[in-house]
């Protein structure tokens, strides 16, 4: 997943990842392993090569605020609709995941027929499960995640061709 990052009135592009059961960014060329845990308050408590974090996040639009040491970052999210590049490499209209969370169960499988509105993925996000929906009729190209995996927003859960 791709975030837009401002700081002092510069963008930068964060590219995040899972590796294994800790996330990686990458930041102008330079990769930074971490972890991350919410605790009962709501609070990130984010590990990295620095040490540890204590992370506050708010919700306004496309953007999130952090409130770490002292100061605020804002980060826009990619509207996934309009990211083009994504379609074409997978040979079709991706469904992504519109907020972090847990899928509790996957009920699609590679080369499955789907109709418009059918549920493919069902995710957990603050407690609240979500079924998450295929946008048209088609195939099931690929199926991205499994059940139990933690997803963060933007990620691509399957991917779906124009059936005949």
């Amino acid at each position: 997943m791709l975030l837009n990052f401002r700081a002092d009135e510069q963008d930068t592009t964060v590219q995040v990842r899972r590796q294994d059961e800790r996330w990686l960014l990458t930041i102008e060329d330079q990769e930074i392993p971490l972890a991350a845990d919410q605790d009962a308050s709501g609070c990130w408590l984010v590990d990295t090569h620095q040490g540890r974090r204590r992370l506050w996040v708010a919700v306004r639009g496309d953007e999130r605020l952090v409130f770490c040491d002292g100061r605020v970052h804002t980060f826009r999210l990619p509207d996934p609709e309009h990211d083009d590049g994504a379609e074409e490499a997978s040979g079709g209209p991706n469904v992504v995941a519109q907020m972090p969370g847990k899928v509790v169960r996957v009920l699609v499988g590679p080369g499955g027929v789907v109709k418009a509105g059918q549920t493919l993925v069902i995710m957990e996000s603050m407690k609240m499960e979500t079924d998450i929906a295929a946008p048209m009729d088609g195939v099931v190209e690929t199926v991205h995640v499994s059940d139990a995996e933690v997803v963060a927003q933007g990620d691509l859960l399957v991917t779906i061709i124009e059936g005949e």
